[in-house]
């Protein structure tokens, strides 16, 4: 009997520990929005996906009263106007492949694996601010990336064309999308967002960050 009583007040205590796993690991996906309150009306946790409309998003930004004149002379895929470009010009190559990255500020070089699509050249959102000398920040159940380096924050979610900088909506050129671990946007979003200009060498084969001069 004594036996009988030591056993369920073993099974009593594994239940309250595997609880309170459970509940800490329900937190830790919380934590995914809980700083993002400013916007949870637009970008929603998982258990709300039914009630969100990705169309939303291309109706706010597709509006024809917010074309210009950029988009219609040619590429930019190495220029964050922070409207909407109608038409997208020639990239410097047309297959994904691990391309050379310079940084003018820090001297540093390396190869990432970058994606040429819809009129832009899509690169690793996270490793490249950090490899610029930003500090990153990657939710995984939410695919949210938040980039900051000295007074800019920039927060992007994978899928959506939706950027928030500095805490304002704006748009960017192309849809970010979600690959190998990482939140893959255009490479002018990136440089541009953090007070770079970006350029290809073509005799190099490299991509040239360098500081914008304000």
């Amino acid at each position: 009997m004594k036996k009988f009583f030591i056993l369920l007040s073993v099974l009593f205590l594994l239940n309250i520990v595997n609880f309170t796993v459970k509940a800490d690991d329900r937190h830790d996906d919380d934590d995914d929005y809980e700083e993002y309150e400013y916007y949870k009306e637009d970008w929603r946790g998982e258990d709300d996906d039914e009630d969100y409309d990705d169309d939303e998003d291309d109706e706010y930004y597709y509006d024809n009263e917010q074309m210009n004149d950029i988009g219609s002379s040619g590429s930019h895929w190495y220029l964050w106007t922070r409207t909407v470009e109608s038409v997208k010009g020639e990239l410097p190559f047309s297959e994904p492949k691990n391309v050379a990255y310079q940084n003018s500020v820090s001297g540093e070089q390396l190869s990432i694996y970058s994606i040429p699509s819809k009129g832009e050249i899509f690169i690793p959102g996270k490793r490249v601010s950090e490899f610029l000398g930003a500090k990153a920040v990657f939710y995984p159940a939410s695919r949210i990336l938040e980039i900051s380096m000295d007074d800019t924050e920039l927060i992007f979610r994978a899928d959506t064309n939706v950027s928030y900088e500095d805490k304002v909506k704006t748009p960017i050129p192309a849809a970010a999308m979600f690959f190998n671990g990482d939140v893959y946007l255009p490479i002018s979003v990136v440089a541009n967002g953090l007070g770079f200009s970006v350029e290809w060498d073509e005799q190099q084969q490299v991509f040239l960050f360098s500081k914008l001069i304000q």
